[in-house]
């Protein structure tokens, strides 16, 4: 018994003509992927309650999908002492040279304690050339 053919309708696409082209769209794919980790540049205690951290990534910009979600958090993991924290606890703003986490609730017993190489932030994220 021999294999079907899929049936695939790749309708209106254009695929590239030869084959450097096709190479060079296939390593763009597997490149975006990719999920980059950065140490924050700067992190930040909220004066006010003196437990609320915000981080700082300059010079770095969210690669978002096709399809973008209206929470940025979607493309972004973060990690305290190499534990994750959950995308609930913090929001992210991105503007158009920085990327910058805030939380919303306090995340440890000692916030004074903490220092930049603590957190290891995940995600789409690329640096602006």
């Amino acid at each position: 018994m021999t294999r079907l053919k899929p049936n695939i309708n790749i309708g209106n696409a254009s695929l590239p003509g030869d084959r450097a082209q096709l190479k060079s769209l296939i390593l763009q794919a597997i490149t975006d992927t990719f999920i980059y980790q950065y140490t924050p540049d700067a992190i930040q205690l909220d004066s006010e309650t003196g437990n609320l951290f915000t981080l700082y990534l300059y010079n770095k910009r969210i690669v978002e999908d096709i399809l973008p979600v209206d929470d940025f958090a979607q493309y972004v993991d973060v990690y305290l002492f190499g534990v994750k924290q959950p995308n609930s606890r913090y929001s992210v703003i991105k503007n158009e040279t920085d990327v910058i986490v805030q939380f919303n609730v306090g995340i440890t017993r000692l916030p004074a304690d903490v220092v930049s190489t603590d957190f290891l932030i995940k995600g789409k994220i690329v640096v602006i050339e």
